[in-house]
C-alpha cells in the first residue's frame, strides 16, 4: 500500500512537472523606431514683410524685410523653395483697386540649413527682403496695396 501511494505520488509530481515545463515558453523579440525627416514653419509666429507707408515724392528704394523660423529633424538639411523670389506684384485695393506695383523678393539668409530638432530654440531663421524701386511706386494711386507669398519648405 505504501509503495501504490509513492507510485501515485510519483506520477502526481511527474505529470505537475511535465505540464509546468509544457507551459513555460520565451521568445526573443527586436524592437526599433524610426525618426522621420520633417521640417516645419514656427506655427507661433505670422510674419508680415511690411513696406510701411510709402513717401512718392521719394528716390530711394523702399525697402523691408522679415524673418520666418521653421525647425527640422536634426541633421536633416532643409531648403525653402525658391519659387517665390523674384519680380513679383503687389495689388493696389480700396481707392488703389485696379492699380499695381512691382517689387522683388529675395532670400538674404537661412533658405537652406540643417535642422538641429524640434525642441526648444530650435529654430532656423529665413531671412526675406523686399525692394520697391520709385519707378514702381512714384506714380501709384494712394492705398494699400498686397500680396500673398507661400512659402515651401522641405527636406
Amino acid at each position: 500500500m505504501v509503495d501504490l501511494r509513492i507510485s501515485q505520488l510519483s506520477a502526481v509530481a511527474w505529470i505537475a512537472m511535465a505540464c509546468g515545463i509544457a507551459s513555460a515558453d520565451t521568445q526573443s523579440m527586436s524592437v526599433n523606431a524610426s525618426v522621420s525627416a520633417i521640417c516645419k514653419f514656427n506655427s507661433g509666429q505670422t510674419p508680415v514683410l511690411a513696406f510701411g507707408a510709402i513717401d512718392p515724392s521719394g528716390t530711394t528704394n523702399a525697402i523691408a524685410s522679415t524673418t520666418v523660423l521653421y525647425r527640422c529633424t536634426k541633421g536633416t538639411v532643409a531648403s525653402v523653395s525658391s519659387a517665390v523670389t523674384g519680380t513679383r506684384t503687389l495689388t493696389g485695393s480700396g481707392t488703389a483697386a485696379g492699380d499695381s506695383m512691382s517689387y522683388t523678393l529675395s532670400f538674404t539668409s537661412g533658405n537652406a540649413g540643417t535642422g538641429t530638432g524640434f525642441g526648444s530654440g530650435q529654430d532656423l531663421a529665413l531671412v526675406l527682403a523686399g525692394t520697391i524701386t520709385p519707378a514702381n511706386y512714384q506714380n501709384k494711386t494712394v492705398g494699400p496695396y498686397a500680396d500673398n507669398v507661400t512659402l515651401t519648405v522641405t527636406p
